[in-house]
């Protein structure tokens, strides 16, 4: 990593003078998950060096600083936004390893796009300069691909399943989850199948408003699995309700992860 930064902040033409490379790497190594705020990093003023000549402090205006938005968990496809906009710098340089075709930076490298065809880490270093100094941090984004098809019967594994081609909100999932919860723990007053269904049908309907139209072909789907149940004799009891509603919840909180 150390002669990445190295090679990097060289390769932009700000790197004589004196700046501290190090500083910069071992900024880089403290990243935030939603965005990258180097430590400002001044230059300590020179000793004088006899002729009556002190060094030169640099001033906060003039010092680099990487500022990034962008997301570090993505998907196989997925556009993948960065935005490099508050930074402080007037040369940036980006490094992605391993390279791929499909990253391009522009504006002047403040903002850029990527999309990954294989799941995998990737891991973008990003140099900038300013003033005669440079900050360079790097963002790691985890591109996940789609999920194996489940071998077993449970609706934890398939929703995940399901949800994945959908790319439904992952809050929308968690609301949908608390609902499916809370009608559980109301199954045993509720007793009958109609009534539970009935009592679903409201809660979810209070969890998502208007939203819940897109979460219709989930839902179609969780309804057939029900089906299936319910005429092999494993839905019927208050219990096996109770089980299966919890079940769902589960399902949709591991697709919200």
């Amino acid at each position: 990593m150390k002669g990445l930064v190295y090679v990097l902040a060289f390769a932009i033409g700000f790197a004589s003078g004196p700046v501290s490379i190090s500083q910069a790497t071992s900024q880089a190594d403290r990243l935030s998950p939603t965005a990258l705020v180097a430590a400002d990093s001044t230059t300590e003023p020179q000793a004088d060096s006899g002729n009556g000549s002190p060094g030169t402090l640099v001033g906060d205006a003039e010092v680099a600083k990487v500022v990034i938005e962008a997301p570090t968990k993505g998907r196989v496809g997925e556009l993948i936004r960065f935005d490099l906009t508050q930074s402080e710098a007037d040369s940036i340089k980006w490094l992605l390893l391993p390279e791929s075709v499909d990253f391009e930076a522009y504006e002047d490298g403040r903002r850029a796009v990527f999309s990954a065809r294989s799941p995998g880490d990737y891991m973008f270093i990003i140099a900038v300069a300013k003033g005669g100094s440079v900050d360079v941090v790097t963002h790691t984004v985890k591109i996940e691909g789609p999920p194996e098809r489940p071998e077993g019967q449970s609706l934890v594994d398939w929703i995940p399943y399901w949800l994945y081609p959908m790319q439904l909100d992952s809050n929308q999932a968690l609301l949908l989850a608390a609902s499916f919860e809370e009608v559980a723990s109301r199954i045993t007053a509720i007793s009958t199948p109609k009534g539970i269904i009935e009592a679903t049908a409201e809660a979810n309907r209070a969890a998502l408003g208007d939203n819940l139209v897109t979460w219709k072909p989930l839902l179609a789907k969780i309804k057939a699995t029900l089906e299936h149940r319910a005429k092999n004799g494993t839905l019927a009891t208050p219990d096996q309700h109770k089980e299966t509603w919890r079940e769902i919840a589960k399902g949709l909180r591991r697709y919200a992860q």
